[in-house]
């Protein structure tokens, strides 16, 4: 089971990223088939990118994603990548990659303030990109054919919370504690909901989930789950 405690979460304005890692706060109250399968927005027609800050990437070459699986890998992404470019053309001691997954959500790999590499999903880059504007980092988003609709990357959180639920739209909501979670709303095509706690890159959590009723009721109000019904 799921318990609303403390975790760092997005606000609404994001002071943005800070030498390439995702801003959070906190402590905040609760808020509320083959190969390689590419995702593209006619599946999720309701959700909304940041098309302003979106960079088109084209499909890396073999050793290009040789080397980011190596360093995701290296950083315990939950990812079978299938597909990888680096976030510029400029040479690099320590280049940086968006990856694209196997049926799951995709990734970027950039340097953190500590000079060391770093991942933020491709989800929770969306949802900041959104609620930032113009002052998100342009480029800081997922731009991969692989990645084109991250919140199809949920699908695998979704079948562990209910095998019942297709995804129809879901956000990232923000992460922390101990053992780091990453937190999700996920709302199904048949009206309920989710709020659902993955474990981060090398965490030893469980994943654990709430009904939206559930949450409700913890004090964490779903927000997604009766915008669209499919």
């Amino acid at each position: 089971m799921l318990k609303i405690g403390r975790l760092f979460v997005l606000t609404a304005a994001l002071a943005g990223l800070a030498g390439g890692a995702l801003a959070q706060t906190g402590p905040p109250q609760p808020v509320a088939p083959s190969g390689t399968q590419q995702y593209y927005m006619s599946e999720y027609s309701s959700i909304n990118r940041p098309t302003a800050r979106l960079t088109k990437r084209e499909p890396g070459n073999p050793m290009q994603v040789r080397a980011a699986a190596k360093i995701a890998g290296d950083l315990h992404a939950p990812c079978e990548v299938i597909d990888a470019a680096p976030l510029s053309t400029r040479p690099s001691s320590k280049p940086e990659y968006e990856i694209a997954c196997k049926d799951a959500l995709g990734w970027i790999i950039s340097t953190g303030a500590d000079g060391k590499p770093q991942l933020n999903d491709c989800l929770a880059l969306d949802t900041g990109a959104l609620a930032a504007g113009k002052s998100w980092p342009k480029g800081m988003v997922c731009g991969l054919p692989g990645n084109a609709a991250p919140v199809a990357g949920l699908k695998p959180l979704a079948a562990k919370a209910s095998p019942g639920c297709v995804v129809a739209d879901g956000t990232f909501l923000g992460g922390g504690g101990d053992p780091p979670i990453l937190r999700y709303e996920i709302a199904c095509k048949n009206g309920g909901g989710y709020i659902v706690d993955a474990p981060a890159p090398g965490s030893t959590a469980v994943q654990s989930s709430l009904t939206c009723d559930e949450a409700k009721s913890a004090g964490a109000a779903c927000t997604l789950a009766d915008k669209k019904k499919g």
